[in-house]
């Protein structure tokens, strides 16, 4: 079973914008004493399962924001550790918008805060706390990929679906124990770049012409110990590692067994064709 995203790159590889504007949406999340789960247009956004008690970050959002409108903002906040909240769980959002991308020069135009939020305090015992909520983005594209091509993979066999993910993902793997490198499909799978973060087609060639090397102290681990993990509204697929429930392929500390690596692996498969794709 092969992976082709060839008639989906020429698409993207010759997007026409829709104007000439080129924004940046990014979410900072700072956690204290929680583990989180976020989710852009039901897109992994970002997720927190290490053992740290406080973490920050800066998420870019434009790669989960498929056209202009209303976006769909879901967080799940989890305990960090035993079966409920602690007192003092806080999570922290920020939505910031720079307004050109491609004027580094000028820090992109200056960041622009949207809103800020703050999950409120925990006063009884509860085993999560979840927010739905939406935001305004406005940008220079609308992809309707998805819309097109894309099974509803919620209404396949769980197993002959897990069995079809696991093939390619096993696939995958083996590429990266034997350092094999397929530059077409990376540059291919990187098209989205081009429209959704304005990439230039030689920054494109950049990237997919760099191979992942093998570091010493960094061990692939065995695929294995994962889940199947839905997203965007069931037509996306992927496996997370039940470590820190991130990608399934994973590089860990050659000494200490801590992860180090990750490298995301989101599918689609085509409703007319049956092929598989990577978003």
């Amino acid at each position: 079973m092969k992976i082709d995203n060839s008639f989906i790159a020429k698409e993207l590889r010759n997007y026409k914008f829709l104007d000439d504007s080129r924004p940046g949406y990014y979410l900072q999340v700072n956690n204290q004493n929680c583990h989180y789960e976020i989710r852009t247009n039901d897109l992994y956004t970002a997720s927190f399962f290490d053992a740290y008690s406080s973490y920050s970050v800066r998420v870019p959002l434009n790669l989960m924001i498929l056209k202009s409108g209303e976006q769909s903002l879901s967080i799940k906040v989890l305990p960090l550790e035993d079966n409920k909240l602690s007192k003092k769980a806080d999570l922290q959002l920020r939505l910031m918008m720079y307004p050109d991308m491609t004027d580094k020069e000028n820090d992109y135009g200056g960041s622009i805060t949207l809103w800020d939020w703050e999950m409120p305090s925990i006063e009884q015992d509860l085993p999560l706390f979840a927010m739905d909520t939406v935001f305004e983005a406005k940008v220079p594209y609308k992809l309707d990929i998805l819309e097109k091509y894309a099974l509803d993979l919620s209404k396949m066999n769980e197993e002959k679906l897990l069995k079809e993910v696991f093939q390619l993902f096993e696939e995958r793997h083996n590429q990266l124990y034997n350092n094999v490198h397929d530059e077409k499909l990376l540059n291919d799978s990187y098209q989205r770049l081009h429209v959704q973060t304005y990439y230039s087609k030689e920054r494109i060639n950049k990237l997919a012409a760099k191979a992942i090397s093998k570091e010493p102290n960094k061990i692939l681990q065995p695929l294995e110990n994962f889940k199947l993990q839905l997203y965007g509204d069931g037509k996306i697929v992927t496996l997370l590692n039940t470590i820190d429930y991130d990608s399934a392929l994973w590089w860990a500390d050659k000494e200490t067994g801590e992860p180090l690596r990750w490298q995301p692996f989101y599918l689609f498969k085509n409703k007319d064709t049956g092929e598989w794709h990577v978003w």
